[in-house]
């Protein structure tokens, strides 16, 4: 359950399969796929961001019993070229994500095309996107929302911010938009144990068996169904992403003052401040093109009368059979983001139970709680708020302003 229930009920979904994860590339695999088809899924936006860039290859493959199943690709040769004449070799940094060297950032008006070898020496290419150039997000804001689009499971509507961006689009040029987001929410509670108890070094309860990953070490005298949840020893925020596609053309509206684009609305788990992070991407036409034609796609696909959606192929092919149908879209965006202060001050209603009960479904469980039990130093344990891609330590940038 987890961090998968808090996405379920956080985050617009539906019958999309199709995940996509634009904080740092694009995840994408269809429920419209025959089952025990295998595709090919590649992923990836070359950026200027000042961060380590990468794409990903893994296939795709539908079954009746387990859903859909992702599988790295791994071992391949990944080039990027540029301006059709300079590679850049990727390595695989973990199964199936190839890395830009460090130092690597795209540039506006520089060309770039993805080329790689799968170890079955299948070559595979896209087609050119160049970097066009982006507008600065003006402004940031939220909006108190006492009935937001999510829902309880009594059905009850879930309070909301929902956030808002203006922008002066260029005149006289085509410019094609996406959005995407991230969101740091402050975290109260660092680790679950299943039938087990926290340790990191010598802070915690002495128990029997390995310690995993989480700190976690097993204590065969609980019962299996026993969870023992520790508070964050320091300041922690978990980071949640948006997985809906948000993309604009300016055909309507080329040179003029964009006010109010809503980019996001945040369901309000919790009174704490958050902290959004709005990225404004500049896309090529046809990349353009293809998240439109998927968003259309999900839009009108939603009851048991709709066909479902057929994959939807994107730019890169397979160049001993153009056939294969290759799921994803490499390309180029230049980006410029802003990041606004959710303070939650305008709150006038709704019922907060909290992040840990959004993410699990439940309320935290203290070792303590269990009777007999008792804790390192007599003191409730405290676990470490361990950094990934969705949790952090660091105060955000911009937290405190």
């Amino acid at each position: 359950m987890h961090r998968t229930f808090f996405l379920q009920i956080f985050y617009w979904s539906g019958l999309v399969s199709l995940v996509v994860l634009l904080y740092s590339c694009i995840d994408a695999y269809d429920p419209g796929v025959p089952l025990n088809s295998n595709l090919l899924v590649v992923s990836g936006i070359v950026t200027n961001l000042d961060e380590t860039q990468s794409i990903s290859l893994s296939r795709s493959r539908s079954t009746a019993d387990s859903g859909t199943v992702s599988t790295p690709v791994r071992r391949a040769s990944v080039t990027v070229l540029i301006n059709g004449t300079t590679p850049i070799t990727l390595l695989e940094s973990q199964p199936g994500m190839y890395s830009f060297p460090d130092d690597f950032r795209g540039q506006v008006g520089t060309t770039y095309q993805l080329r790689f070898q799968t170890e079955e020496g299948v070559r595979y290419e896209s087609s050119v996107e160049t970097m066009a150039t982006i507008p600065p997000i003006l402004k940031a804001y939220d909006q108190f929302n006492p009935q937001g689009p999510k829902t309880t499971a009594d059905g009850l509507n879930v309070p909301a911010n929902d956030v808002y961006i203006d922008f002066q689009d260029p005149a006289n040029e085509r410019n094609f938009y996406l959005w995407r987001w991230r969101l740091y929410e402050q975290q109260l509670w660092c680790a679950t144990c299943q039938q087990g108890r926290y340790i990191v070094v010598d802070v915690g309860p002495v128990g029997s068996g390995p310690i995993d990953v989480l700190g976690c070490v097993r204590d065969t005298t609980l019962s299996l169904s026993i969870q023992f949840d520790y508070p964050c020893r320091e300041l922690c925020w978990d980071i949640f992403y948006n997985t809906d596609i948000d993309v604009s053309a300016d055909a309507y509206t080329n040179g003029q003052l964009q006010t109010g684009h809503k980019v996001a609305s945040v369901p309000i788990y919790q009174r704490n401040p958050a902290l959004i992070v709005v990225q404004q991407l500049s896309l090529s036409p046809s990349a353009y093109r293809y998240y439109k034609l998927f968003t259309d796609q999900v839009q009108n696909t939603g009851t048991l009368a709709d066909s479902p959606p057929a994959p939807i192929s994107g730019n890169i092919k397979n160049l001993a059979n153009s056939s294969e149908n290759v799921i994803g879209y490499f390309s180029a965006a230049a980006v410029t983001e802003i990041r606004h202060k959710i303070k939650r001050q305008d709150v006038t209603t709704g019922t907060f139970q909290g992040l840990f009960y959004a993410i699990n479904g439940r309320t935290p469980r203290l070792e303590s709680s269990l009777p007999g039990s008792s804790t390192y130093g007599g003191s409730v344990a405290s676990a470490l708020c361990v950094s990934s891609r969705t949790r952090t330590d660091q105060f955000p940038p911009g937290w405190n302003d």
